[in-house]
């Protein structure tokens, strides 16, 4: 965000057309590094947003009361375990959920678990400041689909195939926040740095119950 004052005094004072017209260049990719947004486009991972070396994403949050894409809930039901609207779960973007396929039923990434750490960053106008920067585990329980989520979950592949969103992230985190779990640690949609780890014991013990476990061999 600076280098447009700077340039605008450098092309005044200036009598050089090359240094102005680099002055402009400046001034044109200034967008590219938005104030609010610290992870910024990475040419080694085909552009999309990084920050201190970790891959970014982009976060959301929902309550749909549904048990979700992987069957986490009663069979022959739409009504979702509690843990399933309570704990700390997750729809990540279509090629997330399915590891690059289209399945939106029992895709290859159900159950799961991923760290989620903010970055201090957020997307002008998506979000805010978030109160808590500690990382949280997440795991996949559900799925956000390219439709009705083109801004969001719209990206053609895997991360790390330079595929983004609009927003420039690979890979997106639709949060549960059914009893306001999320917003009570003062996520406001922010952006985040992700690493996909190891579940703990009791989201481990959770998926033993879903149906694309027990039904799917997962």
């Amino acid at each position: 965000m600076v280098l447009g004052p700077l340039c605008t005094l450098l092309e005044v004072t200036a009598s050089s057309p090359a240094l102005t017209m680099r002055c402009l260049v400046l001034i044109a990719l200034v967008p590219l590094i938005a104030a609010d947004q610290r992870c910024q486009p990475d040419p080694n991972r085909g552009y999309a947003r990084t920050y201190q070396g970790r891959p970014c994403a982009s976060t959301t949050r929902y309550d749909d009361g549904h048990r979700g894409s992987c069957g986490c809930g009663p069979a022959n039901s739409d009504t979702p375990f509690p843990w399933n609207m309570q704990g700390f779960m997750t729809a990540p973007s279509q090629k997330f959920f399915d590891n690059g396929g289209d399945k939106q039923w029992c895709g290859a990434n159900c159950g799961k678990c991923v760290k989620l750490t903010p970055t201090g960053g957020w997307i002008n106008g998506e979000g805010g400041p978030t109160n808590s920067h500690s990382p949280i585990i997440f795991m996949v329980t559900n799925d956000c689909p390219y439709a009705g989520n083109e801004k969001w979950c719209q990206i053609y592949g895997t991360p790390g195939t330079g595929n983004k969103n609009s927003f420039g992230y690979e890979v997106h985190f639709d949060l549960q926040n059914h009893v306001g779990q999320i917003s009570a640690r003062g996520w406001n949609n922010p952006e985040v740095t992700w690493e996909e780890v190891g579940c703990p014991g009791d989201m481990a013990a959770h998926w033993g119950s879903c149906e694309c476990n027990w039904s799917h061999g997962k």
